[in-house]
């Protein structure tokens, strides 16, 4: 760990013009910078660390935030280590801190009055120094929702003091049998849970736009965060939906490019609505506002990913529509959401199609199996920590 310290400090000293300026000319990035050089020490007592990247993860773990303190009864304390992922902590009224560069001395002062009970890293948050400090202070240390690519596998092997590190930990729970096999090369108690950002939880909403939508109970089918390049391939998708007896939500991607949304309904002679002009209820609703895209999720049965029909594009994240039980379908483009729609496979939640050609039988397959059950997997998820992390308490 000396080693370690000594050339960190080294690489951090010839960084530290470009860090400078960065720090001018970024407000993000000289967000609290000195609080990284010179952390205030925890005056917490008793309490359970966790450690976060950013605003990602923050919001997956918060997904078994109860879970953990139903298990330990401890005070929650967040560490993170960017600007985003702090604000939005704050914002939840939860303690947290900016966490320190990864050097010995800075975790000697932080920690000077109290150490934690028990340390929560969280995916790829591997940093030696601070993992080695509190394991050397008696800590019990875990890794939840690991993961580990192959460009960071063989890096860990190369460099010893990684590969120790790892070891460290008292127990590693990873989000893949991939990520697993490869943790298993480093430490002897690795264990298996799903993603724990699958684990989503449903919220309730009172919009008085969705008491207007379902007045008369139609089947609710949403095309969200439809992108102009998918305009095109929609065509006969939208026409046979509606003929089957749907009442279609049209989300764009980016409002500025409504125009582009109303001339193509136009020219397919669909009636439709803005949802800000929701006068009078219509078959066709076209979405004119950020942020309410899941509240119609809580109210539809189906949805289609944009994002995903062209190869310019990488799709959207099809797990939030699913945790409200709706049955997901998507282009083949998903490459940003590849491991969720594998899932959502596996759980009976999601297909791909290559065209809307056949999205007509797909809806009526569906329909007749109804096999989709977020729910179910989501309480597996929590189950499965559940049970690993209170073994903990009884070491």
């Amino acid at each position: 760990m000396f080693s370690y310290n000594i050339i960190f400090f080294f690489v951090f000293l010839l960084s530290l013009p470009y860090l400078l300026v960065k720090a001018v000319s970024s407000k993000r990035f000289r967000y609290k910078f000195f609080d990284r050089i010179n952390p205030k020490p925890i005056k917490q007592n008793d309490y359970i660390l966790i450690h976060l990247a950013s605003l990602g993860e923050a919001k997956a773990f918060l997904n078994i935030k109860e879970t953990v303190e139903s298990i330990f009864k401890k005070k929650l304390l967040f560490s993170v280590t960017s600007n985003i992922g702090y604000d939005y902590l704050k914002s939840q009224g939860l303690e947290v801190f900016l966490a320190p560069l990864d050097f010995n001395f800075l975790y000697k002062r932080l920690f000077k009055q109290n150490l934690p009970h028990l340390a929560i890293f969280f995916e790829t948050e591997i940093w030696p120094s601070y993992i080695n400090y509190l394991k050397k202070h008696n800590t019990r240390v875990i890794l939840i929702n690991a993961r580990m690519s192959d460009k960071s596998y063989k890096f860990y092997l190369r460099f010893k003091v990684f590969y120790e590190t790892i070891s460290k930990f008292d127990v590693i729970i990873a989000k893949s049998q991939k990520d697993k096999e490869k943790f298993d090369k480093f430490n002897n108690n690795v264990k298996l849970c799903d993603n724990i950002k699958y684990a989503l939880r449903k919220k309730v909403f009172d919009n008085d736009f969705l008491h207007f939508i379902k007045m008369d109970n139609k089947k609710i089918f949403v095309f969200a965060s439809l992108h102009k390049l998918e305009l095109e391939f929609l065509r006969k998708g939208l026409i046979d939906v509606l003929n089957m007896g749907f009442r279609i939500i049209i989300a764009p991607r980016y409002l500025e490019d409504l125009p582009l949304f109303t001339d193509f309904l136009k020219e397919l002679n669909i009636e439709y609505t803005m949802l800000s002009k929701l006068a009078s209820i219509k078959d066709c609703i076209l979405i004119d506002k950020f942020g309410v895209l899941e509240a119609f999720y809580s109210v539809s049965s189906m949805v289609f990913i944009g994002g995903s029909l062209s190869y310019k594009l990488k799709g959207h994240n099809p797990i939030e529509p699913a945790i409200y039980n709706n049955f997901v379908f998507c282009g083949l483009y998903m490459d940003s959401f590849a491991q969720e729609v594998e899932f959502l496979k596996r759980s009976g939640c999601l297909v791909q199609i290559d065209n809307f050609d056949n999205l007509k039988s797909y809806i009526l397959e569906y329909e007749k199996s109804n096999f989709c059950n977020l729910e179910r997997k989501t309480q597996e998820i929590i189950t499965c920590y559940k049970n690993i992390l209170s073994k903990l308490i009884q070491v």
